[in-house]
């Protein structure tokens, strides 16, 4: 897909990686403090206190094992985020993610059903934002909290401006979902009257209940034509006379007046509410 295809690009913050060591080393960090003032109160009440002895202590026991921890999930973390990336295209949102296993997910706007915003303690310490697409068939995935970086589908972490990507979700979403442009104006052309055959079925269930007495099916008759004739000559498909017969169909304007026409009468002789 070419570049200009892409609406817009984004990256997250490399504060995500600061999050995410704290957030992650945090109850390692917890340990190395604890263990520092235990050994340091045990030592200290021994009348043999050995200060080198402490410290090495601490190094090997506290400092040495918090250090390594964290060195290693800043390289982990800093190569998540070198890898993250987010496309909001013309008709999906593309999001690249992963370390050892790189994961493409493709989310089509047609299944978006809903877009939050979060923002938890560690997220507020560093201003940073998560959004979280929940979509059809997935919702209960991308609510759920992720593990060691990695977020289920529809989850983008560590956003500055959430708000930038959520707009542009949102205006896609809005555009794709309005009925095409110059729709309206054609529905009653000549050329369109077999719309009405469509459009027959989506009314008879909205006036369920509601019947329209009609004088078609005896006019017809007594100007001895079948109703597959009559939808010959006025354009429509035969289930369309079908429905009108029946009550079921209330038609167009346009429909009305040439079947009239046919049928030699006025349109308010081929009508009445029941």
């Amino acid at each position: 897909m070419n570049e200009e295809e892409f609406i817009y690009i984004g990256t997250i913050s490399r504060d995500y990686i600061k999050k995410e060591v704290l957030k992650n080393n945090l109850f390692l960090l917890l340990y190395a403090g604890i263990v520092s003032i235990i050994s340091f109160y045990v030592y200290f009440l021994d009348s043999g206190f050995d200060l080198d002895l402490f410290l090495i202590l601490i190094l090997t026991c506290a400092v040495a094992p918090y250090v390594v921890v964290a060195l290693i999930s800043a390289l982990y973390f800093s190569a998540y985020v070198r890898n993250f990336t987010y496309k909001v295209q013309k008709d999906s949102i593309v999001i690249n993610h992963g370390v050892f296993t790189k994961t493409r997910a493709t989310i089509p706007y047609k299944r978006i059903q809903n877009i939050n915003i979060t923002t938890g303690i560690f997220d507020r310490m560093f201003k940073t934002y998560t959004i979280k697409i929940e979509t059809a068939g997935h919702s209960a995935v991308s609510s759920g909290t992720t593990r060691r970086g990695i977020g289920p589908e529809g989850y983008i972490p560590g956003l500055k401006d959430p708000h930038i990507i959520e707009n542009k979700i949102k205006e896609i979403i809005a555009k794709i979902s309005t009925t095409p442009s110059g729709l309206e104006e054609n529905i009653f052309k000549p050329e369109q009257l077999a719309f009405d055959n469509f459009i027959s079925y989506v009314l008879s269930k909205m006036r369920e209940g509601e019947k329209l007495k009609t004088s078609i099916k005896q006019l017809r008759e007594k100007a001895k034509l079948s109703a597959a004739k009559l939808a010959e000559k006025v354009g429509v498909p035969i289930e369309t006379i079908h429905y009108l017969e029946e009550g079921k169909y209330n038609p167009s304007l346009l429909l009305a007046s040439k079947i009239a026409e046919i049928l030699n009468c006025k349109i308010e002789d081929l009508f009445e509410l029941a």
